[in-house]
């Protein structure tokens, strides 16, 4: 089955049900995933603008299961309603018309039943179990509300277990069969003739349901249940500890989160892509204690919060002192500007001499105009030495960027071997520029870019050949979590090709309970001394403090010493065998799988630090082996908060809504559109007000309706979503 996937959070797909249309084509599948502990996902899979099949469905009103069977039923021929597709898929085995709706039993209301109006008879098959009885009711409704209702009759099949249904029924006289599997043939005869028998005792409708298909009548109509509570799935994070800080940089860190009153994650993090960016391609880290596998400590961060959260003046606090970095390398380039420009006009009257020697020299000595060949080898020599620096002119080094095209990036990275910082001040802009069709080469150079060791050569007409040998792309920006919740839902459904997985410095932290007016000095001491570690950081020559390189590396590099490496190994064991095999949420596995590159990265930048702070020489020791671990377990809570608002963005809607409601925001009834007419925030458009009340029908807050259509123009009615009395 290529359609859908064959796992789902980490549970194996055990079988799936095809939804077509009544003409046959398929447009969705439902598939069931079990692990053997019986913990279970009933997952839809639906085509999306014309596109392949995604997880969840974006219909207004969902399609039946079992279409197609009704395409061609007589309308004087009855129809089974059943709840689920397993149980469906079982009548159809005994060659039985059977129709049932997407979502279990709350959610018959949000189904479109118009293709049985017009039928003479439905028997509904509940399943034994109040869920069963309220999902009974609940079609009843809204084929009472067809403009040509079906006569209804309830079928109570006999001796089920609690929570049996038509499956169980017939494995109760086929115990081998799995439900999934077509009946056995051997016996379908017989149970057609038993089903045959038990519709003569067919019940009419209760009395009470009557209710339940008023449609348009007050709320205190239908039969409500106690609603459920609703309120943000946001998991909590680890605040960040004064302990994680790397020490040199701490009291400077934390004097800019007091006076900004403000987290100190988005400076933190701010302060370590930019000391990682810094360090570069100019030295690596081999994890492992003789594989060659290398980390490049470029990282990617994003800090996450609502725009009052102070995010852009944390990051600029840090992003200053590279600006100032940047600036006196500027001053130094135009120093030494004139001295290159001198040296290229050298080279080059060198270069004309040699060439008006060899044309002396060629016409050769004597009446036979003999070559001296020594002569012609040495002024061969001497212009390929030459040749070397002809066209080799002064580059600025640079250190941050706001570009990011291609070619220009390409020229950058050409100039500046170590790679370079792209500062963004808010990321949306970028994702949804890297969503374009005409920036998606841009967008996988971004992702070569963040291994930090690839190489790009670029080749256009009238431009000529750009060559970056080395690739090597730090990222840094702002996010508001509305905007992010759009790219991680995309990848959600399958849209990802790991781009949120690199920003692996991203934070979502808390927001300050309480607030004073801080109004003091900067402390320009701590902030000199984090300047100074970047400046030595930009110039070090990581072979005089340890680091090896023989003569195949590209570049040097560290190893841990035997205690880090003991510790690495443990926890790369961890990561792999425990974190990896048990986690169910398919975007934090590979989050997961960047993690083992996060570590040694964030490993070599502690231990580069502490190296130009005079601390540290060597192989990277214990200690910052062990600051990265912590790191990593603080990282990850950060990483599920975010994730989490990829795996229900739907129910941050509800939420908003449920709060209107409470709030008495509303009337009862409304419909969609009166909602996101208003503009609230979050609810917005359509699609975001339609899934938040589907939510709050499952949770026992409203109930929708649908009033008959007349005439034969003009748009159907809009579904009233009617508001539980304990809240009006």
């Amino acid at each position: 089955m290529d359609a859908i996937p064959q796992t789902y959070k980490g549970k194996p797909l055990v079988h799936y049900w095809t939804y077509r249309a009544k003409d046959g084509s398929v447009f969705g599948h439902v598939g069931r995933y079990q692990n053997g502990d019986g913990k279970k996902d009933i997952v839809p899979f639906f085509k999306s603008n014309g596109s392949g099949f995604h997880a969840g469905i974006d219909a207004e009103t969902r399609p039946l299961f079992g279409l197609e069977r009704l395409a061609n039923h007589p309308i004087d021929k009855a129809v089974f309603i059943v709840e689920g597709e397993k149980s469906a898929a079982a009548l159809h085995g005994l060659g039985i018309v059977a129709v049932t709706s997407l979502g279990g039993a709350q959610a018959a209301n949000k189904a479109d039943w118009t293709p049985l109006n017009g039928f003479k008879l439905a028997y509904l098959l509940p399943d034994n179990d109040e869920p069963g009885k309220h999902y009974a009711r609940d079609v009843y409704a809204a084929l009472s509300a067809l403009a040509a209702p079906p006569a209804v009759k309830v079928l109570r099949l006999p001796d089920l277990p609690d929570g049996g249904d038509v499956v169980d029924w017939l494995q109760g006289f086929e115990p081998d069969w799995d439900g999934y599997l077509p009946f056995p043939e051997s016996s379908t005869s017989w149970a057609k003739s038993e089903l045959r028998t038990l519709l003569n005792k067919a019940e009419p409708v209760p009395n009470d349901w009557g209710l339940a298909s008023l449609a348009g009548s007050d709320s205190s109509a239908f039969d409500w249940e106690t609603p459920g509570v609703i309120e943000t799935k946001t998991p909590p994070v680890q605040a960040l500890p004064t302990e994680l800080i790397p020490e040199p940089f701490r009291p400077w860190l934390a004097d800019v989160s007091h006076r900004m009153q403000t987290p100190p994650d988005f400076a933190v993090i701010s302060a370590l892509v930019m000391t990682g960016s810094v360090i570069g391609a100019g030295c690596g880290i081999r994890p492992k204690q003789r594989d060659d596998w290398e980390v490049i400590p470029n990282l990617w961060g994003a800090c996450i919060g609502r725009p009052s959260t102070l995010k852009s003046p944390c990051m600029n606090e840090a992003l200053q002192l590279l600006e100032r970095l940047q600036a006196d390398y500027g001053k130094r380039f135009e120093q030494e500007k004139a001295g290159a420009e001198f040296e290229l006009l050298a080279n080059k009257a060198m270069l004309d001499d040699v060439k008006a020697q060899v044309t002396g020299k060629a016409k050769g000595k004597g009446k036979d105009r003999v070559v001296d060949p020594t002569d012609m080898a040495k002024l061969k020599a001497d212009y390929m030495e030459l040749s070397k620096y002809a066209e080799q002119e002064a580059t600025r080094r640079l250190f941050l960027t706001d570009e990011t095209s291609i070619q220009s990036m390409t020229v950058l990275q050409s100039q500046n071997p170590r790679g370079i910082l792209v500062r963004r001040d808010e990321l949306p802009g970028l994702l949804v520029r890297w969503e374009r069709e005409d920036c998606q080469d841009e967008r996988a150079y971004f992702l070569e870019g963040w291994n930090g060791n690839g190489s790009y050569t670029d080749f256009k007409i009238g431009r000529g050949l750009t060559e970056a040998p080395s690739i090597c792309i730090s990222l840094l920006g702002g996010i508001q979590p509305d905007k992010l919740k759009r790219y991680l839902y995309q990848a959600m459904k399958g849209h990802n090709d790991g781009l949120m997985q690199r920003l692996q410095l991203a934070v979502w932290p808390d927001e300050p309970e309480h607030w004073e007016l801080i109004d003091t000095a900067p402390n320009k001491a701590d902030r000199q001394r984090a300047f100074n570690i970047l400046q030595a950081l930009a110039e070090l020559d990581f072979k005089q403090y340890g680091a090896a390189q023989g003569e195949h590396d590209d570049r040097p590099y560290f190893r841990f010493t035997d205690d880090a490496q003991a510790l690495f190994n443990a926890w790369l064991t961890e990561l792999q065998t425990v974190k990896i095999k048990q986690e169910e949420n398919p975007l934090m596995v590979e989050h997961f799988g960047k993690f083992r590159s996060l570590m040694p990265s964030l490993a070599l930048i502690f231990h580069c630090i502490d190296i130009a702070d005079g601390k540290a020489s060597g192989n990277i020791s214990a200690t910052a082996a062990n600051l990265a671990v912590q790191w990593c377990d603080y990282l990850e809570s950060h990483a599920r908060r975010i994730y989490a608002m990829a795996e229900s963005p739907e129910h941050e809607a509800a939420v908003r809504l449920a709060a209107k409601i409470k709030a008495k925001a509303l009337p009862s009834p409304f419909t969609s559109k009166a909602v996101y007419d208003k503009g609230w925030h979050g609810l917005k458009d359509k699609q975001e007000v339609d899934a938040a009340c589907n939510i709050l029908i499952d949770e026992s807050w409203l109930r929708m309706t649908r009033k008959t259509a007349t005439g034969n123009r003009g748009r159907p009615p809009l579904p009233e979503y009617h508001i539980n009395p304990v809240f009006l």
